[in-house]
Order: structure tokens, then C-alpha cells, then sequence
């Protein structure tokens, strides 16, 4: 029987470490292909947007340099999201050039930061396709000075998911005693070898009472209200935007425009939906239940790898303009942009 232990656990270790490094590949694997096609999307941007998309080009700029941040530092500290018992967790055995403990701790903060600054940016881009449908007149409030408001805004949203993660989801003796076998059994590590963020919903005294951790509590509210704020304002000007499309009447060209542009926003509200909001929804309230998610298999952390990937090819395969100045990089056609001189405010 111990012998059958022992083989089940060495199969085991075997399985996770090649799913590590199977996950490894796909990391930098998205990090290539990310940087690509942001680096691609930004080229176009700059160079082939049309006169009507208005500041909306330095949204969308702004977005795909978020997507190469987050991309990267993804890459770079490859980390796992999962929970066990009561703990919501974050690490990573990566640590490339040596750092001290604090600033893996940072890198980790900044890719939280970098995420809610993704989910707040794309919010930002419905609010002014909102006001480009049928408030025009406020598209004055993404130009000039007012555009760095909304630059503040997100950045504000970032550091706030940033500083709780830093100051907050700290390394503790107590995460550490939880973690130890799991890391020891799923990955034949020593929890000494790891940095890790994490959140304990509950703590314990010396004599095995539990209480609740008031400030991961108050962290862990934070991030919902982040989340559901930003699909709120998501869904909200979705639907709007939908209705106003309906029963406006625009010329034929402008419509297509406005159509392409629509197609672009429905995908930025699926593929976030799908990569980044649900799995992070998901795993903040498995600790509520103690329900165990297998650090092994953690989809989380593959999906959101996918999402700097996913979401700028569909914004350059959705918007002509882009899609042909993609295809023209392979062919010697020229540049044909027939609603390039199409004039809007904003």
C-alpha cells in the first residue's frame, strides 16, 4: 500500500511539473504573440485611424500598452492564481534575475495593478462610444486636460487593486504553514522556494478559533466592487449603445463605421468576460465555501494569459481600417481607406 502511495505521488509531482513547463511555453508563447499584435495594433492605430475615430485612438493606444505591461510581467513571473481551504493565493517559483522577496512581492502588486486597469479602461471606451452615439457634445470631456481625468481615473482604480494587493495580501507565517503541502505534494517544492501573494479570508489563534481577516475582508470587497463597477458601466452602455443604433439613422458609410466600431466594443466585453472576469470572480469566492481549486490545473492563470492576445486580433480583425492596413503588411497592395476623410467631433 505504501508502495502504491509512493508511485501515485511520484506520478503526480511528474504530471504537475510537466504541466508546469507546458504552461511555462505557453506563457511566453502568448508574450510573443501579444507583443506582436499590440506592437501591430499600435502601428495602425498611429498610422492608419481614420479622422472620425477621434481620441478614441489614444483609448485604444493606451489599452494595448496596458496589454504589453500586463503581457510582460506575466511572462516574466509566471504566476499561478488558486486556492486552498480558506486562502486565495498568488505565486510564482519564477524569480529569473534574483530578486528580493519584496520586489517579487511588487511585481506581483503591479500585475494586479495592471489588470484593473484593464478592466477600468475598457469602461472608459464605452463611456465615450456612449457619448459619440448621442451625447456628442460631451466628447469634449475626452479632449485636452479632461483626457488625463480619465487617465487618472483608471490609474487610480489600478492603484487601488495594486496598494491592497502590496500592503495587504503580504507573506504570513500562518499562509505559509497552509501552502507548505500543497506545494510539497503538487509541485515538490519547499513554500521557501515560492513568492506568493495571498489573501486568508479567516485567521486562527493560538487555540484554533477562527475569526474573519477584517482587512482581506475589506480587500476582497475592493476588488468586487472594482469588478462589478466596471461591468456595470460595461453592460450599461452596451445595452445603450445597441438601443441608440436601432433607431438612428446615419449615412452609409458612417453607419459601417459605427457598425465596426460596435462589433469591436461586443468583443471587448465578451473576451474580458470570459478570460478575466469570470475566472477572477470564480476563484474570489471559492475560499468563502473552502472549496479546494487544484493549483495544478489553475485555468485561471492560463486564461487571462490569453487575453492580451484575444482582445487586440479582434479589435484589428472587427475595424476595416485595421484589418486591411494588417493584411496590406504581407501583400503590395496599397492603402485603400475610403472613409478615412470622414469628419467627427472628438
Amino acid at each position: 500500500m505504501h508502495l502504491l502511495d509512493f508511485a501515485f505521488s511520484n506520478a503526480n509531482v511528474s504530471t504537475v511539473t510537466m504541466w508546469l513547463e507546458v504552461t511555462r511555453v505557453a506563457d511566453f508563447m502568448t508574450f510573443i504573440m501579444s507583443t506582436f499584435i499590440n506592437g501591430v495594433l499600435l502601428n495602425l492605430i498611429s498610422t492608419a485611424s481614420p479622422k472620425h475615430f477621434g481620441n478614441y485612438v489614444y483609448l485604444m493606444m493606451s489599452f494595448s500598452i496596458n496589454s504589453l505591461v500586463f503581457a510582460a510581467i506575466h511572462a516574466f513571473i509566471q504566476p499561478i492564481i488558486s486556492t486552498e481551504k480558506y486562502v486565495l493565493f498568488v505565486f510564482t517559483s519564477t524569480n529569473y534575475l534574483e530578486l528580493p522577496r519584496i520586489v517579487m512581492r511588487f511585481l506581483l502588486s503591479v500585475y494586479g495593478t495592471s489588470y484593473s486597469q484593464a478592466l477600468t479602461l475598457i469602461a472608459v471606451q464605452f463611456v465615450y462610444r456612449c457619448f459619440s452615439i448621442s451625447r456628442r457634445k460631451y466628447l469634449v470631456y475626452f479632449k485636452g486636460r479632461h483626457l488625463w481625468f480619465w487617465y487618472a481615473f483608471v490609474g487610480i482604480f489600478g492603484l487601488n487593486w495594486g496598494l491592497c494587493v502590496f500592503f495587504i495580501a503580504k507573506e504570513t507565517p500562518e499562509v505559509s504553514e497552509i501552502l507548505r503541502p500543497i506545494m510539497a505534494s503538487s509541485f515538490d517544492l519547499n513554500v521557501s522556494d515560492i513568492y506568493y501573494v495571498a489573501a486568508s479570508y479567516v485567521t486562527e489563534d493560538p487555540s484554533g478559533k477562527q475569526s474573519l481577516n477584517l482587512p482581506v475582508i475589506f480587500m476582497v470587497l475592493n476588488f468586487a466592487l472594482i469588478l462589478g463597477f466596471s461591468f456595470s458601466v460595461i453592460l450599461f452602455c452596451f445595452c445603450f449603445i445597441h438601443y441608440k443604433m436601432q433607431r438612428v439613422t446615419y449615412s452609409k458609410i458612417y453607419e459601417t463605421v459605427q457598425k465596426q466600431l460596435f462589433r469591436a466594443l461586443m468583443s471587448q466585453m465578451i473576451i474580458p468576460l470570459v478570460l478575466i472576469y469570470v475566472p477572477i470572480i470564480v476563484v474570489l469566492i471559492l475560499p468563502i465555501f473552502h472549496v479546494k481549486n487544484s493549483a495544478a490545473v489553475s485555468l485561471t492563470s492560463i486564461l487571462i494569459s490569453f487575453y492580451p492576445v484575444l482582445d487586440p486580433f479582434a479589435v484589428i480583425m472587427i475595424i476595416s481600417v485595421y484589418r486591411q492596413g494588417f493584411f496590406n503588411m504581407f501583400t503590395n497592395k496599397p492603402k485603400v481607406n475610403q472613409i478615412a476623410n470622414l469628419e467627427m467631433s472628438g
